[in-house]
């Protein structure tokens, strides 16, 4: 019975032994799956499929949340509850470019097409101006420019009033999405700088609050502007956009204008990653947002999510010195997710972009989302297995380094048999534990090598504990001498107990150790 089981033992250990380690493995990852969701915050959850463009709004209501987007080239309203669960869908004839401005309510819309400006309303479609150039969408009104021409459009009585000209045409508008009447246009001037003029629209009468200008370096162009007021003064983000050789560069300035100060000082945003501890420059989409802890940006960035994985996601970062702000991703998916639209403080959504695939997503600070995210998902076992195995090629490079311990051992049994052949026929037991003491000895100093900050920082915890680069070879050794003596069968030759003990050594390097070296 015995040798029926040491028999069966030298296939199925090594079988289980695999079994157990790729468990391990898998748990691992998953729960690192788990733990990409920021604290407090829901799951990555997918609201729709089949987005197009760069097309998004999302509005805050009582009830949970009203979403406009492109689909089939045509503007799509979603009526979400508050656990963002889709509880109607329209589409409504409006045609709408890859990244069209326009405001929308329901099933009510305010867009350009071909210059002219259109009010749709259940079906029915008003040009309300025309020779329009531009639009910037507010909560309750339509900014929009005709060459140097500024005008209001209220979009619940839709009269329109001219708020101010400029000395040139206007090359952008921006409004602000959580001040009412703040808005900002820019101006290309004839020495290639740019004017920026802050308004501020309360009620009838408008204010020039601020105006400066932005020197444009090597091609350098103001690309977007971002600004909201509380009460330290009116906080203002812009972003510009250079292209050199092919390659898009995007820039972020932030600047806080008080009562007292006339000329800004601008600092750059340089975004740094909390999971890397590294500047992020690899950046777009700047978005401002005044919390109870001070000004933040969210952005799209492509950075690490997990120790191997980079992509493009969405993070929230917050300013702690004038020029270094501190990110957080909110999105962790391994596709492209841009165009994110901020609901509330907890809520954010984004379009997802993997090929012609394009979902929205959204996160949420709703406790029974919250709830659930704390759980292990399918999905999480799927992902940390993909990502556990797609680790292991890794483990080639210990493999190569392993004939490096393994050669002196193998060097000494072949000596041993040259001068002592009795000792090797006869299995001394001094043989055999001067061949594995060698090959610990080795393995031990050549190990050393592969426990850097990085397998202290991404390796499990029953890995990295205390001592754990004296403890890891020896207990290595240990465990594959073990396994041996199990599955060791009287026939064999030292020859063959030291091939399955090198076997079960390099199995557990590899699926124990490597994948967290690189």
């Amino acid at each position: 019975m015995v040798r029926h089981v040491k028999r069966k033992g030298t296939l199925y250990l090594p079988l289980l032994l695999l079994i157990v380690m790729i468990g391990l493995l898998t748990i691992h990852h998953a729960g690192k799956e788990r733990d990409l969701t920021p604290e407090g915050s829901s799951r990555n959850i997918v609201v729709t499929e089949g987005a197009t463009g760069k097309v998004l709004r999302v509005d805050k209501t009582d009830s949970g949340y009203d979403v406009h987007y492109n689909e089939d080239d045509r503007l799509t309203n979603l009526q979400l509850n508050e656990t963002l669960e889709v509880t109607k869908k329209e589409t409504l004839p409006v045609e709408l470019s890859l990244s069209s401005k326009f405001w929308a309510k329901e099933n009510i819309a305010i867009y350009i097409d071909k210059n002219e400006l259109i009010h749709y309303d259940r079906d029915k479609s008003e040009t309300l101006d025309n020779e329009v150039d531009g639009l910037a969408a507010a909560e309750n009104a339509v900014y929009y420019w005709k060459k140097n021409r500024i005008l209001k459009l209220d979009t619940s009585t839709l009269t329109t009033s001219e708020l101010a000209q400029t000395d040139l045409p206007i090359g952008g508008l921006f409004a602000s999405d959580d001040t009412d009447g703040l808005f900002a246009a820019v101006v290309k001037q004839e020495d290639l700088s740019f004017d920026v003029h802050v308004f501020e629209n309360n009620g009838e009468k408008v204010n020039k609050t601020y105006t400066f200008n932005l020197p444009s370096l090597s091609g350098e162009l103001v690309d977007t502007v971002d600004l909201s007021r509380n009460e330290e003064g009116i906080h203002l983000i812009y972003t510009t956009r250079q292209t050199h050789a092919g390659t898009v560069t995007i820039r972020g300035y932030y600047n806080l204008f008080t009562a007292s100060q006339e000329e800004p000082t601008f600092k750059e945003i340089k975004v740094y990653d909390t999971f890397t501890n590294s500047r992020m420059r690899v950046v777009d989409d700047f978005n401002l947002v005044l919390t109870d802890d001070g000004p933040e940006v969210t952005l799209s960035a492509r950075g690490m999510i997990t120790a191997k994985i980079e992509s493009w996601n969405v993070y929230k970062a917050k300013q702690v010195k004038p020029e270094r702000w501190v990110a957080n991703h909110i999105s962790a998916t391994t596709s492209i997710s841009k165009s994110h639209q901020y609901a509330s403080e907890g809520e954010i959504f984004w379009l997802d972009y993997k090929g012609k695939n394009v979902k929205m997503m959204a996160v949420s600070d709703q406790p029974v989302l919250v709830q659930k995210a704390e759980e292990y998902q399918l999905n999480d076992f799927v992902q940390g297995f993909y990502t556990g195995i797609s680790s292991l090629p890794y483990g080639f490079i210990l493999l190569m380094v392993s004939v490096m311990w393994i050669a002196p051992s193998a060097i000494f049994l072949f000596c041993i048999s040259f001068w002592n052949e009795d000792a090797i026929e006869q299995k001394r037991s001094w043989v055999r534990y001067s061949a594995i003491g060698l090959f610990a000895i080795c393995q031990y100093y050549l190990m050393q090598q592969f426990f850097t900050p990085m397998f202290d920082r991404f390796s499990p915890e029953y890995l990295s504990f205390p001592s754990y680069s004296i403890f890891l070879p020896i207990l290595i050794v240990l465990l594959s001498a073990l396994f041996t003596q199990f599955v060791r069968q009287r026939q064999w030759s030292l020859y063959q107990e030291f091939g399955y003990f090198t076997m079960f050594n390099t199995l557990i390097i590899i699926f124990l150790i490597s994948p967290y070296i690189v």
